[in-house]
């Protein structure tokens, strides 16, 4: 019998973001997608042998990892989103405040600016771009996730997190900085931690051989 993957996305990221890296799994593992608002909404993670999951989606797998798992993956996360007294690895508050005002008047150019920052260095493709907005979450969705995001923080739960861990991450994602893998990094007992240069939050999406790469050698483990 195969093992099993779930894969869980990030704000404002549709099943589709994730999607090529569990096709490409999905000869050697029975896979599963949820987005990051499925898993926000039900407060649970399914049972899974493994998990991948990305930004907001790992803080979730971290905060809610079932006792099924055995490895985990972590793409462009971090332990706590917002920057705090001690702990210099994340966002100002006051972004993502005016993210939630913003949402309200203008959801469209929220997700414009959010979505630019998220695949700098490079550019999003036309392609990404039709499909997050053929499955854009409606606005109440995504003030949930950014109040998710303000109050998330799982700094006490991660040293108790006894299984492997690979944390993947760009060098120059504008969204969460390197230096919040390396805190994983360092307070994950069984991690190990890959930085990929010239690679934004959005590492999938731009090095995806990279991230197949690493995640199989893992995973085969």
């Amino acid at each position: 019998m195969k093992k099993t993957i779930l894969f869980i996305s990030g704000w404002a990221h549709g099943a589709e973001a994730v999607q090529p890296m569990a096709d490409a799994l999905a000869d050697d593992f029975g896979v599963r997608i949820l987005t990051g608002n499925e898993v926000l909404k039900n407060r649970s993670v399914p049972d899974a042998d493994c998990i991948v999951a990305g930004s907001m989606g790992g803080i979730l797998a971290m905060e809610l990892l079932p006792a099924s798992c055995k490895k985990l993956v972590l793409v462009s996360s971090t332990a706590k989103f917002c920057a705090a007294e001690g702990y210099a690895c994340g966002t100002s508050e006051k972004v993502l405040r005016r993210m939630i005002a913003q949402l309200k008047r203008d959801p469209e150019a929220v997700l414009e600016e959010f979505f630019k920052n998220v695949h700098l260095p490079q550019r999003e493709s036309r392609r990404a771009i039709a499909q997050r907005q053929a499955s854009a979450p409606d606005p109440d969705a995504l003030v949930a996730g950014l109040e998710y995001l303000l109050r998330s923080d799982v700094r006490d739960r991660v040293p108790r997190i006894d299984i492997p861990v690979l944390l993947l991450h760009g060098a120059e994602d504008r969204i969460i900085p390197a230096t919040a893998a390396e805190w994983l990094r360092a307070h994950l007992p069984g991690s190990a931690l890959k930085i990929v240069g010239n690679a934004g939050h959005a590492l999938p999406a731009h090095r995806f051989e990279t991230v197949m790469k690493a995640m199989a050698a893992f995973l085969g483990e």
